[in-house]
Formats: structure tokens, C-alpha cells, sequence
């Protein structure tokens, strides 16, 4: 992995012209979404029944609200460096997304050579969270509905302190490997020692120089796009700190997906499938991006990561996307099946349905409605969840 990175950056460096080109630019951008979503939640466990109904406003439904700067640099030869900073904030009440930070959806400073490929340093989204982007018919947005309430891995994951090497496309194909330092996400540890599931949330934000003692992670992607084919394979995995209570977990969490869509032109159809290993990704909330919404509690309970040794997961997704004159109409099921017992409790099979409506105003700007149902949701049994939002998207 090592020497994929250097081979790649010392290609990209040798690449470059020994004079500066004055062709220096920098863009502001983002996306300002706003709507009204309809929640409601129930599930009816032996001792714990509960059911919520809320309608508000929602922020974020179709794509999370951001603005971001891009510049790039030319150096000649095919060859530039190229930063990017990208601010998440929700309209509604003007407070900052990820975590509160200033540049969390992306910071990174890369060079690239459209010839080689690129080298990119900074927080940035997992190379699942990229290559599937365009198989899910929901382009990873709208709550419960996109490809990231069942893919885990896919839900649009962002690790800080990462190294991200891309090949350029040859013959269709583009190949990426990244390696994070220090992630900066949340992990819970189950049966690790004495830490029990309730008591054993860590975060790992702080960056230390020890790299053992991170939540680390590997990415890596393969996609293939020619005409109307696009082909894509992802796989991560997390390492554990060492510096946990009771020695670092005995299985690091994996997750592989492969996956594909076809464009028939009068209707583009997709699928996915994967597998996760030895613990889970944190899925998709079902109503993302509304001010208050009643949240089931997700299998990772809160964390972004959960090690558990011998729990797993089969995925699927199937999608399509009808474009009509100035609209697109958008279809997905999913489902989550566990394939082994988890140690805490009984887990069943989550399916999704989903239908959504966009119609566009101009190239900028677009209406958008959906509705999702949900059974067993986040693989809790007897969990109902139905979701529904209309709103609006602008892009500047």
C-alpha cells in the first residue's frame, strides 16, 4: 500500500514542469435544501412499545446543505495542485453539520496529473461513499430511501487524516486506495473485556502520533464506465486503537459491495450487493434532516463504528431512475439480512421501499418529493418507519 502511494506521488511530482503557469482559479459553490418531512415511527417489543409522529421542517433531504471553495493551481504538464474545503450547515437554524466543524463534509489539498491520477491529503468520503454514488437511483441523499441505510460503508463516510491515491480512467477503469491515519469517528466495543455495550462508546478525535492508538481505516474502490455501463467494488476496514480498556478488539470490522447500473435510456436500472464482517458500519437515519425526528435507535447505538467478533450482515439494493422531459421519477428496494446471531439480542430482516419525484425548475434549481417505508428498520424487530418530505434544491 506504501508503495502505491509514493509510486503515484513521486509520478505525479516528476510530472510536473519546472516553470509555474499563471492559470490559478478558486470557485465558491454549494447547495441550499430546505423542505417540510413527515415522520412516523412505532415498534411493539415485548416491554418496550413506542410510536412517534412528528411533521416539521427538514434541511439537507435531497442533498446535505454546504458551501465549499475549490481552487486549482496549474503547474503544466497534465499537472495541478488542486485543495478543496466544503462547510455542512443546516438552514434551518444555521448551525454547523459533522460534528461542528468548520470544513467537515471535506479539507483537502491534493496534485494532480490527468494522465497518472490524483494524490489527495485531508478529511474526505471512503471510496464506497464515492464509486456507488451514481448505482443508487437516491445519489446517497434523502434519509432512510438512499443506498447508506443499508450499505453502511456507503453512508457517505468520512474519514479525517486520510491518504487518498486515484488512478486516471484507462480503457474505463479507475482504481483508488486510501489509508487514514486517524479517522476521528466514534467506535463501541462489544464483549471487549469488561466493556459492555452500554458503557463502551470511545471517540478517538484527537490525533496521536502513536498510530496504534487510532481509529484507523483502509479504503479501497474499483470502478468501470463505458457508455452506458457503469461497474463498481468497494472494501473497508477498521483497525482498532490499542489503547482501549482491555487491549485493542480481537476482529476488525470489513465490508466489501459490488454493484452495477445499466442506461436504457428511457429507464436506468442498478443493484448492489456486499457483505460486512466482525461489526457494523452506522446506516442512514430514517428521518435525516429534519430539525426533530423520532429515531429508532441504530444497531451501532450512536457510534459510527461497532466491533462485535463474528456479527454479520448480507446487503442488497435495487434501483431505477426514469427520466422524463424536465422530471425523473426514482425507485429503490433494500434489503438487510443478518447472517449470523448478534450477542446482544435477536436482530430480523430490514426492508426498504422507496419512491421519489423530481421535477427541475432550470439546471439549478428543483422540486423534489419522496416517501420511504421501512419494516424491522435498523434490523430491530417489528420497527415500522414511513418518511415523507417535499422541498427544495438550489445550486450556486
Amino acid at each position: 500500500m506504501k508503495k502505491l502511494f509514493f509510486a503515484l506521488l513521486a509520478a505525479l511530482v516528476l510530472g510536473t514542469s519546472a516553470k509555474g503557469h499563471a492559470d490559478d482559479s478558486v470557485t465558491l459553490y454549494g447547495i441550499i435544501d430546505m423542505g417540510i418531512m413527515y415522520t412516523k415511527t412505532e415498534h411493539n417489543l415485548p416491554g418496550d412499545r413506542d410510536g412517534n409522529t412528528l411533521i416539521g421542517i427538514a434541511s439537507g433531504v435531497q442533498s446535505g446543505s454546504r458551501f465549499g471553495f475549490r481552487g486549482v493551481s496549474e503547474l503544466g504538464n497534465n499537472t495541478s495542485v488542486k485543495f478543496v474545503l466544503e462547510n455542512g450547515f443546516d438552514p434551518g437554524n444555521g448551525t454547523f453539520q459533522q460534528g461542528g466543524r468548520l470544513f467537515g463534509r471535506q479539507s483537502t489539498i491534493g496534485i494532480a496529473n490527468s494522465n497518472i491520477g490524483q494524490f489527495d491529503i485531508g478529511r474526505q468520503i471512503n471510496l464506497a461513499s464515492n464509486y456507488f454514488l451514481p448505482i443508487d437511483p437516491f445519489r446517497e441523499g434523502f434519509g432512510q430511501a438512499n443506498i447508506g441505510a443499508t450499505f453502511g460503508s456507503a453512508n457517505t463516510l468520512r474519514y479525517s487524516n486520510m491518504l487518498l491515491a486515484q488512478t486516471a480512467s484507462v480503457a474505463g477503469i479507475s482504481l483508488g486506495a486510501g489509508y487514514s491515519f486517524a479517522t476521528g469517528m466514534t467506535s463501541i466495543y462489544v464483549d471487549n473485556g469488561s466493556c459492555h455495550l452500554d458503557g463502551c462508546a470511545i471517540s478517538n478525535n484527537a490525533y496521536q502520533y502513536s498510530a496504534a492508538n487510532n481509529l484507523r481505516a483502509l479504503t479501497l474502490g474499483m470502478k468501470y464506465q463505458q457508455g452506458p455501463v457503469y461497474l463498481a467494488a468497494a472494501f473497508d476496514q477498521i483497525y482498532g486503537p490499542s489503547d482501549i480498556p482491555n487491549g485493542p478488539p480481537p476482529s476488525n470490522p470489513t465490508s466489501w459491495m459490488i454493484g452495477g447500473s445499466y442506461d436504457f435510456n428511457v429507464v436506468a436500472v442498478s443493484g448492489a450487493f456486499g457483505q460486512t464482517r466482525n461489526g457494523i458500519f452506522m446506516g442512514q437515519s430514517q428521518g435525516t434532516g429534519s430539525v426533530s425526528y423520532p429515531n429508532l435507535s441504530n444497531i451501532t447505538q450512536g457510534a459510527n463504528i461497532m466491533f462485535e467478533s463474528d456479527a454479520s450482515l448480507s446487503s442488497y439494493m435495487m434501483g431505477l431512475n426514469i427520466p422524463l422531459s424536465s422530471s425523473s421519477i426514482l425507485a429503490s428496494w433494500q434489503m438487510n439480512q443478518p447472517t449470523n446471531a448478534f450477542k446482544n439480542e435477536a436482530r430480523s430482516t430490514q426492508s426498504i421501499y422507496s419512491v421519489g419525484y423530481l421535477y427541475n425548475f432550470s439546471k439549478r434549481t428543483n422540486l423534489y418529493a419522496y416517501v420511504s417505508y421501512a419494516n424491522n428498520f435498523a434490523m430491530i424487530d417489528t420497527a415500522k418507519s414511513t418518511v415523507f418530505a417535499v422541498g427544495l434544491r438550489h445550486q450556486f
